[in-house]
């Protein structure tokens, strides 16, 4: 499985292109600079590698994360679905949308509201499933971050379980809590059903570089159980 990360936008956000096939991807967190990702970075990446961008998925709502999106579907005939929780909808478009994402952060850019298309289908236990090509990728609920925010999930070819998590978890470090629809307590159980889950995960996390959830179970002092 081919995986082009792409650190985008003022806050340095990090965008993926996952392949889901010989010739087709799916993008996660589009970042904010909507002419440069048109115009540049991410078609052009995913056209070098034979690849057609088939699905936007986005782990949560915030400007940073969504302000390409729409550009990024105009550039594809047909357009691909933007994906998201259906909580985290408020933020992304309508009135004060530009408030609750955050896009104050970037005064200087400017905002785009995202509209999605479609929206995770959650089941009894805060599970989704998205289907792209070769891959399922599961998605999870993992709140706190934001009301909507979720972890993607998905395994490459070889097995080795991967993990696309947003603003929830950084190496050695955790998404803030203190924007729209953010609550302290609620991530820190998401930290729990992250911590909680079986095996390691190479993790690709939405700011900075990537680690493992066994690092992060030892190191990071959010997750670990210092004695």
């Amino acid at each position: 499985m081919l995986i082009i990360p792409i650190t985008l936008g003022p806050l340095d956000t990090n965008c993926y292109i996952v392949q889901t096939g010989e010739n087709e991807a799916v993008c996660i967190d589009p970042a904010a600079q909507s002419e440069r990702v048109l115009l540049k970075d991410i078609p052009e990446k995913a056209a070098q590698a034979g690849l057609t961008i088939k699905k936007i998925l986005l782990t949560h709502g915030h400007f940073d994360h969504t302000g390409a999106a729409e550009e990024l579907k105009k550039a594809y005939d047909p357009e691909p679905p933007i994906i998201v929780s259906r909580k985290d909808d408020e933020m992304m478009h309508g009135s004060g949308s530009e408030m609750k994402s955050l896009a104050f952060f970037a005064p200087k850019l400017a905002y785009n509201e995202c509209v999605p298309d479609e929206y995770y289908e959650f089941d009894e236990t805060g599970t989704a499933t998205v289907t792209q090509g070769d891959v399922t990728f599961t998605v999870i609920e993992t709140p706190g971050h934001t009301a909507g925010s979720v972890c993607i999930l998905c395994r490459d070819e070889n097995g080795q379980n991967i993990m696309f998590s947003g603003d929830t978890l950084f190496k050695d470090s955790i998404g803030r809590s203190d924007g729209f629809s953010g609550d302290t307590q609620t991530l820190y159980r998401s930290l729990d059903r992250l911590k909680a889950l079986d095996g390691n995960y190479i993790i690709y996390p939405g700011h900075g570089e990537s680690t493992t959830l066994d690092a992060e179970r030892r190191y990071n002092p959010f997750l670990a159980d210092f004695v």
